[in-house]
C-alpha cells in the first residue's frame, strides 16, 4: 500500500467519527475544502471549473479566519486550500494557513505555483502538512500548451519548486513537497520527462492521475481515448525513476475502474465538505456552484448553523437516500472511497462478519 493513499480513504484512522455517524446518522465533517479565490491567473485545458468563469472574487479574510476557529471548534481536522480558483492569488493565503496550523488543523494546499515567492514560502511552508504543484507539461511548450501560459513559466514554475525544497531542507521542515499531473492525449508523451524534471528539482512524490470530466459544462472534453496498452506502457517508463527519494504514485484504480460504482448513493458527504470563494457550502466539489446542494453561506451565518441547519438536512437526506450517483455524479468523485467502505459497513456483502 502507497504511505499516500491517493486512490483510498482514511477513514479507519477515525473511528470515533465513524462510530458517530454509524450510530446517528451523521457526524461534523473531518476535511474541508476552501477556495480562497475565483480567478487563476492559467488556464489549463481541463480546467473542471472553466464553466464558471473564473469569478473575480475571493474570500474575505477576516470572515476565513473565524470560520477556521469555528471548524476547529467543531472538531474538523483537515483543511485544503485549492478550490475552483489558485489560491495563492489571495493576499492573505498565508494567514488562513498559518491560522489553522495554530488551531491545530492539519493544512495542505493545491497550486499552480507560479505565485509562490520566496518569502510566501518561508511563510507557509512550516504550517503546511503538504503542498502539491498541479505540473502538467514535460517540457516549456508543452507545459505552455497545456497551462495555456508563456513558455517561460515553465521554468519559473521549477524554480519555485526547488526554492520550496531549498527553503524545506534548509529549515528541517516536515512538509511533504509533490506534483499532480492529469494525463491527457495531449501530455501522455511528456509524462516521464516531467517527472524526470521534477525529480530533478527535489520533489518527494509525483502523481499521476486521469482526466475527470466533473461537469457537461467543462469546455474540455477528451477527443480520443487512451489505450490501457498504451498507458501500461508509459506507466512502467515511469515507475523505473522511482528511488527512496523520489515516489511515483499511478492512480490505476482511477484509471481502470473509471467511472465504477457498486453503490447507489453518497454516504460520504457527512466527512467532507467545499467551500467555493463565494462562501457558499456546499455537499461536494461537482455541485457547489448549483443552489439545490448548497448548505449555506458563511456570510449569512456560522459553520455550525449551515451544518446542522434545516436544508443541510434536507440536502444530506436527498443525496443519500434518492439521488442515482452511477446516474448522475462524475466519475472518481472525491468520497468514492468512503463510499465504498460506508456502504460495506451498513449493508456487508461478505458472510459471517462475526468471524473476524
Amino acid at each position: 500500500m502507497s504511505r499516500y493513499l491517493f486512490d483510498g480513504h482514511k477513514l479507519m484512522y477515525h473511528p470515533d467519527r465513524v462510530a458517530e455517524y454509524l450510530q446517528t446518522g451523521d457526524c461534523f465533517p473531518l476535511y474541508v475544502e476552501i477556495s480562497p479565490v475565483g480567478s487563476c491567473n492559467h488556464r489549463c485545458l481541463f480546467c473542471a471549473y472553466d464553466y464558471l468563469g473564473h469569478p473575480d472574487r475571493r474570500l474575505d479574510s477576516d470572515r476565513t479566519l473565524g470560520l477556521i476557529d469555528e471548524l476547529d471548534e467543531g472538531g474538523v481536522r483537515s483543511i485544503l486550500f485549492a478550490g475552483e480558483g489558485e489560491p495563492l492569488l489571495h493576499p492573505d493565503l498565508g494567514r488562513m494557513i498559518c491560522r489553522s496550523r495554530e488551531c491545530g488543523i492539519d493544512a495542505g494546499m493545491f497550486t499552480n505555483g507560479h505565485l509562490l515567492t520566496e518569502d510566501l514560502a518561508e511563510e507557509i511552508l512550516p504550517a503546511l502538512l503538504f503542498v502539491r504543484f498541479s505540473f502538467n507539461g514535460g517540457s516549456s511548450e508543452n507545459y505552455a500548451a497545456i497551462h495555456q501560459v508563456s513558455t517561460r513559466v515553465y521554468e519559473q514554475v521549477i524554480q519555485r519548486i526547488e526554492q520550496s525544497v531549498r527553503i524545506r531542507d534548509r529549515h528541517k521542515l516536515g512538509v511533504d513537497i509533490g506534483a499532480q499531473y492529469v494525463v491527457l492525449p495531449e501530455n501522455l508523451d511528456c509524462v516521464c520527462e516531467a517527472a524526470g524534471r521534477l525529480k530533478s528539482a527535489g520533489l518527494d512524490y509525483f502523481v499521476v492521475k486521469p482526466f475527470v470530466q466533473q461537469s457537461s459544462h467543462q469546455g474540455y472534453q477528451m477527443k480520443e481515448a487512451l489505450s490501457p496498452s498504451m498507458l501500461e506502457e508509459v506507466f512502467n517508463r515511469l515507475e523505473q525513476l522511482q528511488d527512496r527519494s523520489f515516489t511515483v504514485v499511478i492512480r490505476r484504480n482511477a484509471f481502470e475502474g473509471y467511472g465504477q460504482r457498486n453503490y447507489h448513493h453518497c454516504l460520504g458527504t457527512s466527512f467532507i465538505t467545499a467551500i467555493n470563494s463565494g462562501g457558499d457550502v456546499a455537499s461536494c466539489l461537482p455541485y457547489w456552484d448549483q443552489s439545490d446542494y448548497v448548505y449555506g453561506n458563511i456570510y449569512e451565518a456560522s459553520f455550525a448553523e449551515i451544518w446542522h441547519g434545516e436544508k443541510r438536512r434536507q440536502i444530506k437526506q436527498h443525496i443519500e437516500q434518492e439521488l442515482e450517483v452511477c446516474r448522475v455524479c462524475p466519475p472518481n468523485c472525491r468520497p468514492h472511497a468512503i463510499n465504498e467502505y460506508l456502504s460495506e459497513i451498513r449493508r456487508p456483502t461478505a458472510k459471517h462478519v462475526n468471524f473476524v
